[in-house]
């Protein structure tokens, strides 16, 4: 039976930093994906803020300098710009630096620094369960993990085999390209184009990532038929690439430590619930939960030193968030609501709600 110190399952941007701050901290580092390509297919938007956009967001200078590095040749298209669309087409802009990427080239990249740092990466490689010290791969075959991460998404594998179920929405998604407009901004629509959620057109070099997401669909209505609708009421060509998944909203958790089970991105439910951004705090809670796992093993620190690192870094801001979104939820299914609401707080309060701040035109905070 192989051993390892550590076994990270789930190969995207958190398991990639985990396994990558675990082997640098010398503990032995198996990293597990099942599918074939790694950043294939794509599931999600391709955006992210620049790193001085992201050290607004949460105060972790130095885990941002370390943990947050996009690999130069993996992306696309800068931005400078994001405008929120009310139901009725107001745009409100305000400033935003930022980039889209390939998560194709992206995913690769940050798996191949992994390995890179010692490593081993093993894909297309399914894990069915976690049982005490062991991993449980689809073949039957089973590894010793001292400290296993669970990476693996909002349908963690991990989470189901040691009992950790956070609070949590799971929002229906869509995502797919097209040749949409290549401006140096990215638009967010709201209202009739997803109701209770968004839609988006994301610049990349040559097309667009165009998608949206909802908690609930329309009666009658599927996630196809939705963007279809969308992009032909704005304007845009046929999607192409489609593809479905969740992310999970809702607030953190308390904890991200199960036994000798840790969690890292969406499987640990850390998605900013004000705008469904999610690789930032994949890869900052992923490199925490790394270093955590090899303290462990290394030096005998508990794993539970993983809770206050990622709670001092990433807690306040996302649990704001998630206020701010479930406030925002009494008007999002409501066109004419949320359409006078956004005109209220203007394109400030929309500013401050991407950067998970709560307008300061709507008083006190709930």
């Amino acid at each position: 039976m192989d051993r390892y110190d550590v076994v990270v399952v789930g190969a995207g941007p958190a398991g990639a930093l985990a396994s990558r701050a675990a082997a640098e901290s010398g503990a032995s580092t198996l990293l597990l994906d099942r599918r074939s390509e790694l950043g294939h297919p794509v599931q999600c938007g391709e955006f992210l803020p620049d790193a001085t956009e992201l050290a607004d967001l949460f105060e972790c200078p130095e885990l941002i300098r370390t943990a947050f590095e996009v690999p130069p040749g993996t992306v696309l298209r800068s931005t400078r710009w994001m405008a929120c669309v009310s139901p009725y087409g107001h745009r409100f802009t305000f400033p935003l630096a930022g980039y889209t990427v390939s998560r194709r080239a992206f995913d690769k990249a940050l798996a191949y620094r992994a390995e890179g740092a010692g490593a081993e990466l093993r894909h297309p490689v399914g894990v069915t369960g976690v049982a005490d010290d062991e991993v449980v791969l689809a073949s039957g075959e089973r590894i010793r993990a001292r400290v296993v991460i669970g990476a693996d998404g909002p349908l963690s594998t991990v989470g189901r085999s040691v009992g950790f179920a956070p609070t949590r929405t799971l929002f229906k998604m869509i995502t797919a390209t097209t040749d949409g407009p290549l401006v140096d901004g990215i638009d967010l629509h709201f209202g009739r184009a997803a109701p209770g959620g968004y839609a988006w057109v994301f610049p990349r070099l040559t097309d667009a990532n165009v998608g949206l997401g909802v908690a609930e669909l329309p009666p009658g209505r599927s996630l196809d038929r939705l963007l279809d609708d969308f992009l032909a009421g704005a304007g845009i060509g046929p999607a192409r690439e489609r593809t479905h998944w969740w992310v999970p909203v809702g607030s953190p958790p308390a904890s991200l430590v199960r036994g000798r089970a840790l969690f890292a991105g969406d499987a640990a439910n850390l998605v900013m619930a004000t705008n469904g951004g999610g690789i930032p705090t994949a890869m900052l809670s992923g490199w925490l939960a790394g270093l955590a796992a090899a303290r462990h093993v290394r030096d005998g620190r508990p794993l539970a030193e993983y809770d206050p690192a990622w709670r001092s870094a990433l807690y306040e801001p996302l649990e704001r968030a998630a206020r701010i979104q479930r406030f925002g939820d009494r008007f999002a299914r409501h066109d004419v609501l949320l359409a006078l609401g956004m005109r209220y707080i203007g394109a400030s309060g929309l500013d401050a709600m991407m950067r998970l701040r709560w307008p300061a035109r709507l008083g006190r905070r709930p």
